[in-house]
């Protein structure tokens, strides 16, 4: 019941202030922050994904959402959301929320409050993610498979590239 409600409290936080961000050019990754959903990695390595983000920006930060605690991962669970809308301050996800990156990747193909929440809730210039997300969600969204990350990663470059010039 308790879990219902701070779903709840977060559906509203996301309402109010996904209109918040505003997209900003991006001329160099310096920072690249990855939300990742552990339903994708049921189809794909996360060696794989950390590898091929890994040529987009010098310092890459990358998240798990996972029901358990992934050794030597960051990673939250659905027990870290917090009342009103936000996550539990000692959590890995209210860490990564304070972080400013010059792209976040929200790597996810089923919306969840939780996912969502903290894509919102993390400042980023650009916001990256699939078609199949809300579109309020994402600044610039790829229209590929969760599973084709070596074709998410071509198509992110071109339009970083188009977007730059």
């Amino acid at each position: 019941m308790f879990q219902k409600l701070k779903i709840s409290s977060a559906k509203k936080y996301i309402e109010n202030s996904i209109y918040d961000h505003r997209p900003k050019a991006v001329r160099q990754i310096d920072k690249l922050g990855v939300i990742i959903d552990e339903k994708v990695l049921n189809k794909i390595a996360y060696d794989q994904l950390k590898k091929a983000f890994s040529s987009l920006g010098k310092k890459v930060e990358m998240i798990l959402f996972s029901d358990k605690a992934e050794e030597g991962e960051l990673s939250f669970k659905q027990s870290d959301l917090g009342w009103k809308g936000v996550f539990k301050p000692e959590t890995a996800a209210a860490k990564f929320q304070q972080e400013q990156f010059d792209v976040l990747v929200n790597y996810f193909e089923t919306p969840q409050p939780e996912l969502i929440l903290l894509g919102v809730s993390t400042s980023a210039k650009i916001k990256v993610g699939f078609s199949q997300q809300d579109k309020k969600l994402n600044d610039l969204q790829i229209n590929v498979s969760a599973t084709e990350v070596d074709l998410f990663i071509k198509e992110l470059k071109k339009y970083l590239a188009i977007i730059n010039q």
